[in-house]
């Protein structure tokens, strides 16, 4: 009779190679590698645009936002108490320089002399349309009933058809 052992250990340590955890990849870019905070940065993207889209409303700004955010973040890594809540605290990262470029967009609009804007009306500026199929008339009645929701519905929304981001990991950060 023949037995058959099948370790374990090593197919999880071959799953665990693929598919690092946040912890382990913060710790080899501490480290100073810097794939690693790529690995990270590739994550993480489609939940950073998504959450810049959905204060901003536009794709390019909120695409500058987000590298924006990852800069910042890779700067401050070291004081990142808790490395397995890298997702919560990029999420608010990325919402404070969401709320730097619309105080500068109200700066920039009093400098120079155009009435002033409140930020409520900045965050309701219309965004370049995702589907271009749709008539004008449906964007605002879509718009228009996306605003009503709670904040936090409105965020996974946005996340969702605009970012791509899908409510599992991605959208856990946000609650």
């Amino acid at each position: 009779m023949v037995q058959i052992i099948v370790r374990r250990d090593f197919v999880t340590d071959e799953f665990n190679q693929t598919m690092s955890s946040d912890e382990q990849l913060i710790s080899d870019t501490l480290g100073g590698d810097m794939r690693a905070f790529g690995t990270l940065v590739e994550r993480y993207w489609n939940m950073v645009v998504g959450l810049a889209m959905s204060k901003i409303g536009e794709a390019a700004e909120a695409e500058d936002i987000a590298q924006e955010s990852f800069m910042k973040a890779y700067s401050q890594l070291r004081s990142l108490r808790q490395p397995s809540r890298f997702a919560g605290w990029l999420s608010k990262i990325a919402m404070q320089q969401c709320s730097n470029t619309i105080r500068q967009r109200i700066r920039c609009k009093t400098a120079l002399g155009c009435s002033s804007t409140g930020v409520e009306e900045i965050e309701a500026e219309a965004a370049e349309p995702g589907n271009y199929r749709l008539t004008a008339c449906q964007r605002y009645f879509i718009r228009e009933r996306v605003q009503r929701l709670p904040a936090k519905f409105q965020k996974l929304i946005v996340m969702r058809f605009v970012g791509g981001a899908f409510c599992g990991a991605d959208c856990k950060a946000i609650r």
